[in-house]
């Protein structure tokens, strides 16, 4: 379940108008389970079906971050406040809320199958790995795969999820099950990827498409359009990014 600031507009207040009100409401004599356990019940109270919650504590006092899939949101203490935003803290510039998803993330990449993806691997060792949700009528996307020869030789992975910006009853979507089902995927994806016809190309007997699940795993990293990059840290890039741009965020450098 995705949860947007419009989904929240009635109770949402200003950065400041939230803090303001905090310094009115002490919480005191219970402990970190019992705001934990107030904040819960008040998101379920707010919406039935709200998955449980990963709360914690922030460095402001009495506000506690609420993250739900891959969403952040503050809740003051009391459960009767809450904001949508970055958390920034002025003393390091560091985006706080940022830093939080950037783990998330980090965290749901370990429980993606390599085997379910359309892997590129790196010319020699690997130095990064970048996991792409993709969308073969994406013409940015295509413009992307067209420069992963330079990421390999510079020393990159890159990993492809599909993610059919149009719905499970596009195009694009029966054009990522034909791929993922090919006999030779990778081949197949450069085809489609090339604006190539992919009306001959015949499905592994017995082929189960991954390409509903990515779809569904999409929603872990916020997904919203493609491509979407994930570098190794958790970090998300949304949109197209050339490789002399992608590279130096990797700590590389292009092959000569």
């Amino acid at each position: 379940m995705t949860m947007t600031p419009s989904f929240f507009g009635r109770r949402s207040l200003s950065i400041l108008g939230l803090c303001l009100g905090l310094a009115l409401q002490p919480v005191s004599a219970e402990t970190e389970a019992d705001t934990k356990q107030r904040i819960q019940q008040t998101l379920e109270k707010m919406v039935p079906d709200a998955p449980q919650a990963e709360i914690t504590s922030t460095p402001v006092d009495g506000v506690w971050q609420v993250l739900i899939g891959s969403q952040i949101i503050y809740m003051s203490a009391d459960a009767e406040y809450f904001f949508n935003g970055n958390l920034i803290s002025l003393a390091t510039r560091e985006n706080l809320t940022e830093k939080a998803l950037n783990a998330q993330r980090k965290q749901a990449l370990t429980q993606l199958d390599e085997a379910s993806m359309i892997v590129y691997p790196a010319e020699g060792e690997s130095q990064q790995t970048v996991t792409v949700f993709t969308d073969v009528d994406c013409p940015y996307c295509r413009k992307l795969h067209r420069e992963i020869p330079e990421l390999n030789e510079a020393g990159v992975t890159v990993r492809y999820l599909a993610y059919a910006r149009e719905g499970v009853q596009s195009k694009a979507f029966a054009k990522s099950e034909k791929i993922w089902c090919a006999q030779s995927s990778a081949e197949v994806m450069d085809q489609a990827m090339s604006g190539e016809s992919l009306e001959n190309v015949t499905a592994k007997p017995g082929c189960q498409s991954p390409v509903r699940q990515h779809m569904q795993q999409s929603q872990s990293f916020g997904v919203q359009g493609t491509p979407t990059i994930i570098l190794e840290d958790g970090r998300r890039l949304p949109g197209y990014v050339p490789a002399g741009e992608l590279l130096p965020m990797l700590g590389l450098s292009a092959s000569e």
